[in-house]
């Protein structure tokens, strides 16, 4: 056997080791080459950096169009954890650019679409692993089987990999690297070994020459301690010195402030008293003055009184007689007063009925007026809301796609401009006479791959664009047709891409995929909007990352259950009952209007003629459940 096979066993055994697989044995031979696969790819997840991994729930491995390897590796790997992080495996049939995954795995029998995944998932920081790939251009790690000696080996693309701004360990290119880029790191070892001997060489000469002036200064140190003490002996005999008169005169200044306190709560009592003494004389002054004023009114009022005495005795006399008179009179008069009330009662009654009815009817024709007036006012409202919440929808969806066009018109640019630079290359080698058959074969190639790369980020683009202008269209036109609903989800929720991965939000749907409707897609697109833009400004407040599931499935007659459903902060029981009321919101300082899910469930209820339910627990996410009809009334 030769020194290449022995190597390829070294790793492999030496990567199974550091996955805490046993040591070589009978049984280790029999291994399959699929466990060692997974193997590989649990290391490779363990010697690798991705820049926002702090900030990761879990690691993602999608494996693109092998579902015997994706068994396989969700059967080893689901359960495990690494770097203290959960992993999970998913199936990748159609991939996207906004699919979220950490590493892709492509298999063997896929290597024909190798160029076109890593493009489409170039600057997303995704780990592409190939299989006996033979794109040593595209490729970042790529697994290699040995038919003579069953070994499986990798190689490691080091430039790709930085590229994606990803990092990986020297464990990781020492076991799958060149032997170039093995030797390079011994080289890189060893130099830094050299630079860590000099270091180590010039920090013991200056540890030496610091023990020295140490000592030197310990000496001096233990003299001026001595000096220190004795003078602290004498400082400590002088405070208490001091602390002893501070006490001294402590208790001679309470005993002053003591006094001082004692004379004036006197002086303040002599004042008191003096100043109730004067009133008091005033008071007695006044008093004997007015006594004398009403002495000599008296004396005047006994005479006036014994002539009124005479006066009143005459006139007592008349009374009596008057009185009797004024008997009978009133006698007659409560008959008559009697009859009067109940008439004037009557009439008065009547009146205010009267009144009271046609002041009724003047208010209740004004009230009329202005409820008509406030109703027409309030629909002109709703019709301005709604309008306004679609051009909000058209604003979020036009920053979504025009944030997704650049990148693949990034990839465009420069792979055009790749192709004039070797254009302009090329041309002067054939200007120069220095033009050869290989240097020729290599341009074909360059071109050929840069006009792919520009095809498919144009491709792109148009896909982008198609999808922009039919939901646009929606938004506006606002007429009923036939859609694939979950086609239709799907290119909605790639013009709110941007938005997602602005805060780090995964979308993943379920159930499913084919199932037609005849709705107003315009007003579902809304819908969907509003709810993935209060998931993001309420949901996700102040969180790392967030998760949106959407899943469909049919009903009996042809409906169709909608479940939105996202891992959010959730909502309170109080929250949940006024959610559809208008201008209720939780951020009445933040810009929230409260208008949101209120036209959310007008849409729903009215121009949908579906139906909306909302189920939610505080930090347990919330999941709303859409039923919407086969097809709306009216559209028969």
């Amino acid at each position: 056997m030769g020194w290449r096979p022995l190597l390829s066993h070294i790793k492999v055994l030496l990567m199974l080791c550091l996955l805490g697989f046993p040591g070589p044995s009978p049984r280790a031979q029999e291994l399959d080459s699929n466990q060692v696969k997974a193997a590989y790819l649990f290391n490779f997840l363990k010697h690798i950096t991705w820049p926002d991994e702090q900030d990761k729930s879990g690691y993602v491995i999608a494996v693109y169009d092998d579902a015997a390897f994706y068994r396989i590796l969700n059967s080893s790997l689901s359960h495990r954890k690494v770097k203290g992080k959960d992993i999970s495996v998913i199936l990748l049939e159609n991939p996207q650019r906004q699919s979220v995954q950490d590493l892709l795995y492509i298999p063997a029998h896929q290597n024909a679409d190798v160029p076109r995944l890593t493009t489409l998932f170039r600057r997303t920081s995704t780990l592409v692993i190939t299989d006996e790939s033979e794109f040593k251009h595209d490729v970042m790690i790529n697994l290699r089987s040995n038919q003579e000696t069953s070994a499986i080996s990798f190689e490691v693309n080091k430039s790709n990999i930085v590229y994606e701004g990803l990092s990986m360990s020297a464990e990781l290119l020492l076991f799958g690297g060149s032997e170039l880029d093995i030797a390079t790191l011994y080289r890189e070892t060893e130099l830094a070994m050299q630079k860590t001997r000099q270091r180590e060489l010039s920090l013991n000469k200056k540890i030496r020459a610091q023990q020295q002036a140490l000592a030197s200064s310990q000496k001096k140190l233990t003299e001026l301690d001595l000096k220190l003490k004795q003078r602290t002996a004498a400082l400590a005999r002088q405070e208490q010195e001091l602390n002893a008169l501070k006490g001294d005169i402590a208790e001679k200044l309470q005993g002053l402030k003591d006094k001082e306190l004692e004379l004036t709560g006197i002086v303040e009592l002599l004042d008191g008293a003096e100043k109730e003494l004067l009133a008091q004389q005033d008071a007695v002054v006044a008093q004997e003055l007015a006594n004398q004023k009403m002495a000599a009114k008296i004396e005047e009022n006994k005479e006036i009184l014994l002539q009124q005495q005479v006066h009143i005795d005459r006139q007592l006399a008349q009374l009596e007689q008057q009185q009797q008179e004024l008997l009978n009179r009133n006698e007659i008069i409560d008959e008559q007063q009697t009859y009067l009330m109940i008439t004037t009662v009557l009439v008065l009654l009547a009146i205010s009925i009267s009144a009271l009815v046609v002041l009724l009817f003047i208010k209740n024709k004004k009230t009329t007026r202005a409820l008509t007036a406030t109703l027409h006012n309030l629909k002109d409202t709703q019709e301005q809301l709604i309008q306004s919440e679609k051009l909000a929808s058209l604003g979020t969806l036009t920053a979504g796609i025009a944030h997704e066009i650049n990148t693949p018109l990034g990839i465009a640019v420069t792979s055009t401009s790749m192709g004039m630079e070797s254009t302009q290359a090329i041309r002067q080698q054939f200007s120069t006479g220095k033009l050869t058959k290989a240097k020729m074969e290599k341009y074909f190639n360059s071109i050929e791959q840069s006009s792919k790369m520009n095809t498919q980020a144009l491709e792109r683009v148009i896909d982008l664009l198609n999808n922009f202008k039919q939901v646009a269209a929606d938004q506006v036109v606002g007429e009923a047709r036939e859609i694939n609903l979950s086609r239709y989800i799907d290119e909605v929720m790639s013009t709110l891409f941007a938005e997602m991965k602005k805060h780090r939000v995964q979308y993943r749907f379920s159930g499913e995929q084919d199932i037609r409707i005849t709705t107003i897609p315009g007003a579902f697109a809304q819908v969907l909007t509003n709810l993935v833009t209060n998931s993001i400004r309420h949901g996700f407040e102040q969180k790392a990352s967030g998760t949106i599931l959407i899943r469909l499935e049919t009903l009996a007659h042809g409906a169709v259950r909608l479940v939105y459903q996202d891992d959010g902060h959730g909502m309170s029981q109080e929250v949940q009952n006024n959610i559809y009321e208008p201008f209720f919101t939780t951020k009445r300082n933040k810009g929230g209007t409260g208008l949101g899910m209120n036209i959310v469930y007008n849409i729903i209820s009215k121009n949908l003629a579906g139906e909306i339910t909302v189920s939610s627990a505080p930090e347990q996410g919330a999941t709303f459940t859409i039923t919407l009809p086969q097809r709306v009334p009216g559209q028969e």
